[in-house]
């Protein structure tokens, strides 16, 4: 059952990075409206959800984002998570907004992101807001159950000792979480696949000295590490290489127009509103692994519960 939806609101957005193409979207005329979203939210393949990250590009561009947070919360009574990210370019709206989920939800994350360094984190966001994040960061420390958290997106640019460290301790510093993980290519999403994004073999080794380190307790940064030094997740691929990633099954993809696609990567897609159940075959065929925070948690929480059944069991 479906209990994890990544949902690209919009892909407006106003930064221009380095390592992604979303914001040269021009043609927004299948975003879909408040109610087309309610539409799409209370058909039977979404009603186990329970957790949403609402994303874009740039969520907090739509007006209306109030609307559609108060939408999950009615319609889909099972969500007791909602995560929220934004470039923090509009900080008085995410203050509004992140207040609304906190009195809605049992958990509100919100995930900020900060790619390194003044210049580093300019440079790659095309735009000059390091100091919109930093400002964010003090006008959320005050809302009351919020959790935050930084999260870098490393490429060949920012992959340094010194972007991670300054990253870290300024999540450190503002009582926020840390993440990262590395650029990739998705066609689907990104649009990106004419970008050079590799990092070399030995900046990824400092990243995994990095975690070893500083992030022992970071349950998806410890699946990174081990991605880093082995090319391999055990959970994602058995030894006869079979795909066993639960895109699809625990966790989607919806994009702005509704469709619904296993995960980012996927060129997969259906029309959840006139789907039949027999047609679903989401996670087929897919180009793995990955090793993206948005795939590793919901898998992790699924062997978490299916090792409490057991425990029950017994």
């Amino acid at each position: 059952m479906i209990r994890n939806a990544t949902f690209s609101i919009t892909n407006r957005c106003n930064s221009r990075c380095k390592i992604c193409n979303i914001w040269k979207t021009s043609d927004f005329s299948d975003e879909l409206s408040v109610a087309e979203i309610g539409k799409l939210l209370t058909t039977p393949f979404f009603k186990n959800l329970d957790t949403v990250s609402i994303t874009g590009g740039e969520p907090f561009l739509r007006a209306d984002l109030k609307e559609i947070i108060s939408l999950i919360s009615k319609k889909l009574p099972n969500v007791k998570r909602i995560f929220l990210n934004t470039n923090a370019s509009f900080a008085a709206k995410v203050v509004e907004v992140c207040s609304l989920c906190t009195a809605l939800f049992d958990e509100t994350i919100l995930s900020i992101s900060l790619d390194g360094r003044e210049h580093i984190h300019n440079e790659l966001r095309g735009i000059n807001n390091h100091a919109n994040v930093i400002c964010l960061l003090k006008e959320v420390s005050n809302i009351k159950n919020l959790k935050i958290s930084l999260s870098m997106t490393l490429s060949d640019k920012n992959c340094t000792r010194e972007d991670l460290q300054y990253v870290y301790e300024t999540a450190k510093n503002n009582s926020a979480m840390f993440s990262f993980r590395f650029a990739d290519n998705s066609e689907s999403y990104y649009r990106n696949c004419n970008l050079d994004l590799k990092v070399s073999a030995e900046k990824k080794k400092m990243v995994a000295e990095f975690i070893r380190e500083y992030c022992r307790d970071n349950e998806f940064l410890q699946v990174l590490e081990q991605y880093i030094e082995t090319g391999k997740i055990p959970f994602l691929i058995d030894e006869q290489g079979k795909n066993k990633c639960l895109a699809g099954k625990e966790f989607v993809f919806i994009h702005p127009d509704g469709s619904v696609a296993p995960c980012l990567y996927s060129s997969q897609r259906i029309d959840i509103l006139h789907y039949k159940a027999k047609e679903i075959k989401l996670g087929e065929k897919e180009k793995c692994p990955c090793c993206t925070d948005c795939a590793i948690y919901p898998i992790i929480e699924y062997q978490k519960r299916i090792q409490q059944r057991r425990k029950n069991v017994k």
